[in-house]
């Protein structure tokens, strides 16, 4: 144990102690007002046969002043404001002991070695089990089941139940997903897969559940969706994520399924498959952004239910799989909480992981090999200080251990600044920091296909701060302070300038610029470099008024740093944009997040005339078949808007197909099934990928790249020549190195710009790197 580890469990083991048995506060009830007053409104489940959403708080409600083992709390809202109930259910002596055993749970992170002494003496580890209830809007019947089950722990009396309450402590996260159950869909308002969120945590509703799951860190999570028929108990296929320590998880989790599978037999008469045990593949664990993988980095015994059905035994279905799930951790608790410690053990103290064979007898050697640490710089060799200090305030809210250097730190013969974040991989949850900050694995090879994209999610390559990984082999020092907050210092510069200028690398200067642009400041696009107080900045580069100084020193504190411009170089002006989108949802968010101005359109909305392109100043284009659904007269629409000097931004196939099939800006391309991330090398002079550096990251689903361009067109970014996939799942790549993935320039339509992307720079709004180069070309295109 290093000395920097005994001194980080020393400070926590006090902390605990503080909270010793006897000696803890009384958990004080939160008030949260009249949560429980609702007003009936239409409800799809309602529709269905199931729970409406309105009915909900007030049954919560009637159960907790009805039973002294309920205590209710609303732990957040959905986008449309409706609440999210966590129910937490156990024997009356222990909800009077919540803070005890959550300061219980804080010991196996600080002090995992004596967490496992004190859980086999004295075996005053409740556990928590936790249950998310239909993350699916209309997946209906987990919130039915949850609630099922809360009503039979809250009353009853048996010798099942009695064992359960003695030995649990039941979170139910009762209905995940509000306005999707009230609208019958999937998604939430905002048009978010939750079950996709979990690494990214956009949504308020994802927030809500990984604030609970890092307060308590759960020994079991179920996470109840639907249908398969028979139903479905995880865990999983290969391939499954490096970061876990599987063989600890494997051993419980896999016996534990068994349990409900044998409870759902005996209840219903239902059978059930486990995908570990009867699939070659398919159903993995390998990206974390769903719940219970998620969970896993927690230390979670991490389950999908998939009930098989969708009525009342589909409720019936997920009561008895959890029942026997609940059964099981009654009766093995001891076990399974000193493997769960062991999680956090190895991380601690810096161990090896083992590796598993499955139940075939075939190894699967899934082992990372843990680097010494990251280091998240900032000044010199940090792209954004502001970006930087996101990242940092993420992986706290994640429950992930960051320190900060004292002095410089040096890492393989580099030198970063004092300030420079560093985040030890000698820390309980290893596996969460190396997920969010390593670039993971090329797995292309390891099996023939995943379940879902996507393949490569890293955070320190695909968001927008740089990370430095210092491996085992290279030279590395640094003295460090553990942080519990982290902040980014920008600036003005001094001096006197006749502007100043805001290279566009990062979403916190996007939003900058579009607030600037809101609030009325004339603003300039640099045409040509920048020659600046800061050194050369690139073509695109925003430049604002002098006289907005104090403006600028108010964004600063952001982290942004603005550069004074003695001499101004050749520039357009770039008025406040309006943006026409054939987009998804989730890209229509993102670009509202960054502060555009943008409306979602139809084809057949501008062929009818109820959207006239004459109010917007760039079409942008990423879903497919909007040139065929456009028909003559939206054509006519499109092509008078271009020939106006409208600007067009296409992104992947979609784009491609508009740009094409118009003859605007006539481009072929190829697209592959694939997914993960690849590095880009991007043309220095682009006013809309110039702010990049030379070579970069970036995310590519379903790849594509342009086999043909118009002549006189810009290639911005390309594959690199060779070795340019980094981690995910593309197997077949000929004929991709070196190929065009961004290119721009001026349609033959009245000579109004173009850029059109083949990467997918918005990716369920995750590729936060990408941002800008979106909102780059949204600002050249709509400035000439």
């Amino acid at each position: 144990m290093t000395k920097r580890s005994v001194r980080r469990a020393l400070v926590a083991l006090l902390s605990v102690m503080a909270l010793a048995p006897g000696l803890a506060p009384a958990t004080a009830q939160v008030s949260q007002g009249a949560w429980w007053i609702t007003e009936p409104e239409p409800d799809a489940a309602e529709n269905q046969g199931f729970i409406p959403y309105y009915e909900i708080g007030p049954r919560l409600r009637e159960i907790e002043t009805s039973s002294n083992r309920v205590k209710v709390e609303v732990i957040g809202q959905s986008v449309e404001g409706r609440n999210l109930f966590l129910v937490t259910v156990s024997d009356p002596q222990t909800m009077g002991r919540l803070g005890h055993y959550k300061a219980l749970r804080n010991l196996m992170l600080r002090d995992p070695e004596r967490a496992q002494q004190m859980a086999a003496q004295f075996e005053d580890f409740k556990v928590p089990f936790y249950v998310h209830g239909s993350i699916h809007g209309n997946e209906w019947p987990g919130v039915d089941a949850s609630i099922e089950l809360i009503e039979r722990l809250a009353f009853e009396n048996d010798p099942e139940t009695k064992m359960v309450l003695d030995n649990t402590i039941l979170l139910f996260n009762v209905v995940a997903n509000p306005d999707g159950r009230v609208a019958g869909r999937r998604t939430n308002s905002n048009g978010f897969d939750l079950n996709r969120d979990f690494i990214t945590q956009s949504q308020p509703e994802t927030q809500a559940a990984v604030k609970v799951i890092t307060e308590w860190n759960p020994m079991v999570t179920l996470d109840l969706h639907g249908f398969v028929n028979p139903m479905l108990i995880e865990p999983c296929t290969p391939p499954h994520n490096n970061n876990y320590e599987y063989d600890l998880y494997i051993r419980w989790a896999l016996d534990q399924a068994k349990a409900m599978e044998q409870e759902l037999a005996d209840q219903l008469g239902f059978s059930a498959q486990i995908p570990f045990r009867d699939f070659p593949e398919a159903w993995d664990d390998w990206p974390p952004v769903y719940t219970p993988m998620y969970a896993m980095y927690h230390g979670s015994y991490g389950h999908t239910l998939e009930t098989p059905f969708r009525d009342e035994r589909g409720t019936a279905a997920h009561v008895a799989a959890v029942w026997g799930a609940l059964k099981f951790a009654s009766e093995n608790r001891m076990g399974m909480i000193q493997d769960q410690i062991e999680i956090f053990r190895r991380g601690f103290l810096d161990m090896d992981q083992v590796s598993i064979a499955d139940e075939h007898g075939e190894v699967h050697d899934f082992i990372a090999e843990f680097p010494r640490a990251h280091v998240i710089p900032v000044g010199e060799g940090q792209r954004s200080d502001a970006e930087a200090a996101n990242l940092v305030r993420f992986l706290l809210a994640n429950d992930v251990q960051v320190e900060r250097a004292t002095g410089p730190v040096t890492v393989g013969g580099e030198i970063y600044a004092a300030g420079s974040y560093v985040v030890y991989m000698d820390q309980p949850k290893r596996g969460l920091a190396n997920t969010i900050l390593g670039p993971g694995w090329d797995i292309s090879d390891v099996v023939s296909r995943l379940y879902s994209a996507p393949g490569a999610w890293s955070l320190g390559y695909l968001w927008g701060a740089d990370v430095v990984t210092a491996e085992r082999d290279q030279a590395f020092d640094a003295k460090t302070v553990a942080v519990n907050t982290a902040s980014a210092k920008g600036g003005v510069d001094a001096g006197q300038s006749a502007a100043y200028a805001l290279e566009v690398d990062s979403p916190t200067a996007v939003r900058a610029v579009n607030a600037l642009q809101s609030e009325g400041l004339s603003l300039e696009l640099a045409t040509e470099p920048v020659d600046s107080s800061g050194g050369t900045l690139a073509p695109g580069t925003v430049l604002i008024p002098s006289g907005a100084k104090n403006r600028l020193n108010q964004l600063a504190q952001e982290g942004l740093r603005f550069r004074a411009v003695a001499s101004l170089p050749e520039r357009e002006a770039l008025e406040p944009v309006r943006i026409a989108g054939r987009v998804s949802d989730l890209e229509l968010w993102v670009l509202r997040e960054l502060g555009f101005d943008i409306d979602q359109v139809t084809g057949g909305q501008i062929a009818s005339g109820a959207v006239d392109l004459a109010e917007y100043d760039v079409l942008l284009v990423t879903l497919t078949n909007f040139w065929n659904q456009l028909g003559t007269a939206g054509r006519a629409a499109v092509q008078a808007f271009w020939e106006d000097g409208g600007g067009f931004v296409g992104i992947r196939a979609g784009g491609g197909q508009v740009a094409s099939s118009s003859g605007h800006f006539p481009v072929s391309w190829i697209s592959r099934s694939g997914t993960g991330m690849a590095r880009l090398s991007y043309e220095q002079d682009s006013p809309v990928v110039g702010a990049y550096p030379p070579e970069d990251t970036a995310q590519v689903e379903t790849p594509t790249w342009f086999t043909s361009v118009p002549a006189g067109a810009s290639v911005d970014a390309r594959f690199l020549d060779e070795d340019f996939f980094v981690a995910g799942h593309w197997q077949d790549r000929s004929g991709a190195a070196g190929q065009p993935l961004v290119v721009r320039g001026n349609g033959t339509f009245g000579d109004a710009r173009v850029v059109l992307f083949g990467i997918d720079p918005l990716f369920r709004a995750h590729p936060q790197r990408t941002f800008p180069a979106v909102a780059s070309s949204v600002y050249w295109t709509s400035a000439g």
